[in-house]
């Protein structure tokens, strides 16, 4: 059985107040899986490469498991076009992907959201999420613009959004979410519950470039490109716990131009 979903942009982390949003686009995980009698087996590949960590497959088989008092096994293959550990909703994406196929492997009928929830449900168990990530499901799920309440798993704002392309920013370095369980996010909460209420209001732009911002500065990520990507009228963002960044443009060459000296630069779309 196949699934798929896609990566996601951040409007606002949820790390410092458990509310966020993010934007869907286009890069897609594809899996197939295979039900079996035990165990968990297979192949992820990532933009080309093989990646050897089935923590997270094993997060989304045990969930399903215990939410539905079965036991199998799978045998998955999945490939990635998302970077891992940049901030691009990687884990998300690839539990989505998971679940809904796996759930029509075994015949069951769950709502979207519940697919969504289960998810989310599994990529904490694997502990690639701080904040439980449900503004990044829903978003690599639905598309679209979603606004969460991540503690209470409520989608409390989803608009569709044009199909504006995005160039992302992919530096060298990669941080992973387990790196950052020491950081006080909470004290940037006055500010990021701001940035929350523009996008609750419709003005999601400004408040992608606040939390960008906000976030950026706290981790001490060389915010140079986003002000580049600012002075030629670009909406410029950090996506999640970065380093990725990304701006949304009518002329994404401009950018792509500009930002060719700061990493690795791939062209894609608001879905």
């Amino acid at each position: 059985m196949k699934g798929e979903a896609f990566s996601a942009i951040t409007v606002i982390n949820a790390f410092a107040t458990g509310k966020g949003g993010a934007i869907g686009i286009y890069l897609k995980v594809s899996v197939r899986v295979k039900l079996t009698d035990e165990g968990v087996s297979g192949e992820i590949s990532v933009r080309g490469e093989e990646f050897e960590d089935l923590s997270l497959v094993k997060a989304v088989v045990e969930t399903i498991k215990d939410k539905f008092g079965l036991d199998f096994g799978v045998k998955v293959e999945i490939d990635s076009e998302i970077p891992v550990g940049k901030g691009l909703k990687s884990s998300s994406a690839v539990a989505n992907a998971l679940t809904k196929a796996i759930l029509k492997e075994l015949k069951i009928e769950l709502s979207d959201i519940e697919v969504v929830k289960l998810g989310v449900e599994a990529a904490k168990r694997a502990g690639v999420t701080l904040t439980g990530a449900f503004d990044d499901a829903c978003a690599s799920y639905f598309g679209g613009l979603c606004l969460t309440d991540n503690l209470k798993l409520e989608l409390l704002k989803r608009e569709e959004v044009e199909k504006i392309p995005v160039v992302l920013l992919i530096p060298q370095e990669t941080v992973l979410t387990s790196s950052l369980r020491r950081r006080n996010f909470r004290v940037l909460a006055p500010y990021v519950e701001e940035a929350f209420k523009l996008a609750l209001r419709g003005e999601w732009k400004k408040a992608l470039v606040l939390n960008g911002l906000i976030y950026g500065s706290f981790l001490r990520y060389n915010l140079e490109p986003i002000a580049k990507a600012l002075e030629v009228k670009a909406i410029a963002g950090l996506s999640g716990k970065g380093p990725a960044m990304f701006a949304i443009t009518e002329e994404p060459e401009k950018i792509v131009e500009i930002w060719r000296d700061y990493g690795e630069v791939l062209t894609t779309r608001l879905r």
